[in-house]
């Protein structure tokens, strides 16, 4: 009976020791994890510390290398010759055009020209010579749009005819010949509403040309390239009816004279540029 007391004691003990040891090994896992938990956070804390730094300075050097960057060099000449090449390229935009007749081609031009100072492309010199300048830009332009979109209204049936009989009159002293035997000619007529049906062409031009700035604008390049070729293969039937001799000289005159305008020094006051 004793022995069996103490057996018991010894089996309690035991239990009670195992519990404690299993208590033991639960607290020791728990700060174990806890510990690798918080060893994790501020590794991961160091890393995003890091690459902090790393983009801080990689946004430092970019704007070193910005202010670091010379100044756009420019040029210095006489508003005059940025007048004359205006000049000359709208002469020879008329010889080669015509005069713009659409009133698309005044609008477009109106707000290009708007941008283009707006934005700061063009630089606009000082005291006499801006206005000129301004105005002078403001038909270049309209010539350039006469050029984009200046199709005009076509009529793709008009070549459709269909032969008419008609009598000619007697003369005022018919003779005993034309009196008994009247003369017969063959006219050529157009059918009703087929030959006179008519396109504007400056419409769909300017569809497609707003078409492919708007793709531009959004970089969707497969729609820009699609509506930049529907409008040239609607334009170039008018295209081929201009005079390329002097549409050569127009467009390359008209750009160097914006390029020109782009890059001339503004800093002129009236009294520099007095002649």
């Amino acid at each position: 009976m004793r022995r069996e007391h103490e057996w018991s004691l010894v089996t309690a003990f035991t239990a009670l020791g195992q519990a404690r040891r299993g208590r033991r090994q639960a607290r020791t896992t728990s700060v174990f994890f806890m510990l690798k938990n918080s060893e994790e956070k501020a590794m991961d804390d160091r890393m995003n510390a890091s690459d902090r730094d790393m983009r801080f300075r990689s946004i430092e050097e970019r704007l070193d290398r910005i202010e670091a960057k010379p100044q756009e060099e420019v040029l210095s000449l006489h508003p005059v010759w940025a007048i004359a090449l205006s000049s000359v390229s709208i002469v020879l935009g008329y010889l080669a055009l015509g005069y713009p007749e659409h009133y698309y081609q005044f609008l477009f031009s109106a707000i290009l020209l708007f941008v283009l100072y707006h934005r700061g492309f063009l630089r606009p010199v000082r005291g006499y010579w801006r206005w000129p300048q301004i105005v002078l830009n403001y038909f270049l332009l309209c010539l350039f749009f006469k050029f984009l979109i200046g199709g005009g209204v076509a009529y793709p049936f008009d070549w459709l005819k269909l032969p008419v009989i008609t009598k000619i009159p007697p003369p005022a002293d018919p003779s005993w010949y034309s009196s008994f035997i009247p003369d017969y000619t063959v006219l050529w007529q157009g059918i009703p509403k087929l030959s006179v049906w008519s396109i504007d062409i400056t419409k769909m031009q300017t569809i497609f040309l707003l078409a492919t700035f708007a793709g531009a604008l959004f970089r969707f390049e497969p729609f820009t390239s699609i509506s930049a070729i529907a409008l040239l293969i609607i334009s170039l039937p008018v295209l081929l009816r201009y005079n390329w001799d002097l549409m050569v000289l127009f467009l390359v005159l008209g750009s160097i004279s914006l390029y020109v305008q782009s890059r001339v020094r503004t800093s002129f006051g009236v009294q520099s540029w007095k002649i």
